[in-house]
């Protein structure tokens, strides 16, 4: 798969899973049927996604070793999801790339629009730290996508098709077999 092909199935990823995020609560409308039950998947959605992200952090320390090099710069195609505070200290993830580390902090770009942050645009410079990041991704030499475990755990969520068109880039594990 070309590198052109790759950019525009990773736009569809961040699409689907952006539009996952926004549809996945419950209506508080009138036409609510059952809130107890949309209350209780989305207590289960957001642990799979909680349990994602840990699992991503297990790996960040290894992944960082990999993607920067010596001058602190990001390897191309790798990107990290960040948590940003947005309207009334709601936290909202987003991916950045290109990133790179510099005097001891990170900086990047956002790669998407965030919902919940009206100073920041897709496109705008950021600084952050570790501690922010929730989620990784790169691809490998063999053209498949390694890290992005939040996608990992949306992908029951997602219609089948998109799903299906996802798993074809993401790496059988998330992270290679010899990390």
């Amino acid at each position: 798969m070309n590198w052109k092909m790759r950019g525009r199935v990773f736009g569809l990823v961040l699409l689907s899973v952006n539009f996952v995020a926004a549809n996945a609560g419950y209506s508080v409308g009138p036409a609510q049927a059952s809130p107890p039950k949309a209350h209780k998947a989305s207590q289960v959605r957001l642990a799979a996604i909680a349990l994602a992200e840990e699992k991503a952090r297990v790996h960040l320390s290894t992944f960082l070793d990999f993607a920067l090099d010596d001058k602190g710069r990001a390897r191309q195609n790798a990107a990290l999801k960040i948590v940003l505070t947005g309207y009334g200290g709601d936290p909202e993830t987003i991916w950045v790339t290109p990133f790179a580390k510099r005097d001891g902090r990170y900086v990047g770009l956002l790669a998407n629009e965030p919902k919940s942050n009206n100073a920041k645009r897709a496109g705008d410079a950021i600084a952050f730290e570790t501690d922010q990041v929730r989620d990784w991704y790169f691809f490998g030499d063999d053209g498949k996508m390694y890290g992005s475990y939040t996608t990992r755990a949306l992908l029951p969520e997602m219609a089948p098709k998109t799903a299906r068109q996802i798993s074809q880039i993401l790496s059988a594990t998330p992270a290679p077999v010899d990390w």
